[in-house]
């Protein structure tokens, strides 16, 4: 699904506020509103993790490969999971690489990851046999130029940013557009799309450690 462009949203906000027919007012104004359009997004994406938005990466690790690069769409503060692929199967990674691990001189499959510039990955994989799988939420668009789309649900971001921008102008009407917004939050909120646009618990993994006790295989 394409959601509307900044353009689209900014002039329909302008209208509503009664710019649409302002000539060089609304020029002027459009600066403001895009930086509203943007606060409006940001705080809706922060607020859950929407589903059409989580993205998953599979690549391989050559050996003694210990670190490698984030998705280029990845929200580092966002990963929700790092697996590796061996023998066959998923056995998720353990966040945390700490000195006691690093005294260890250790090779093979790895066990733990630590998030830096790059992924690292421990211990450094001794053969090209696995692989590393990285599922994680997406950034949203940057918003810069009109033709940039949004990256949520137009109309929860339009009302978001409406809503601030009636209030921006004291203009009376602000609470109606406020209440509409959160009328169609608490509506998908309590519809079945709070399972699925916004994640949902996962079932337990099959093959993670059950008291997390140690690093295993076994």
């Amino acid at each position: 699904m394409l959601y509307r462009t900044l353009v689209d949203i900014r002039s329909d906000i302008q209208s509503r506020l009664g710019f649409g027919m302002a000539g060089q007012a609304g020029v002027v104004n459009s600066g403001l509103i895009d930086s509203m359009i943007r606060s409006a997004q940001r705080q809706l994406y922060e607020q859950f993790d929407w589903l059409h938005l989580r993205s998953v990466l599979d690549r391989d690790l050559g050996a003694n490969q210990q670190y490698m690069d984030y998705p280029d769409d990845c929200n580092i503060e966002r990963i929700q999971q790092i697996c590796v692929k061996w023998g066959g199967r998923y056995v998720p990674l353990t966040e945390g690489i700490d000195l006691a691990h690093r005294n260890v001189p250790s090779a093979g499959p790895p066990l733990r990851y630590e998030r830096r510039d790059q992924i690292e990955v421990w211990p450094v994989p001794a053969s090209a046999e696995y692989g590393l799988r990285v599922e994680y939420i997406k950034q949203l668009s940057a918003l810069n130029r009109d033709t940039d789309r949004v990256s949520l649900p137009d109309e929860l971001v339009y009302l978001h940013a409406l809503s601030n921008a009636k209030s921006h102008y004291r203009q009376p009407d602000a609470q109606t557009y406020a209440s509409q917004l959160e009328a169609l939050l608490n509506r998908l909120k309590a519809g079945h799309r709070s399972r699925t646009v916004w994640g949902a618990v996962k079932s337990p993994d099959p093959y993670s450690r059950v008291d997390g006790s140690q690093d295993s295989y076994a």
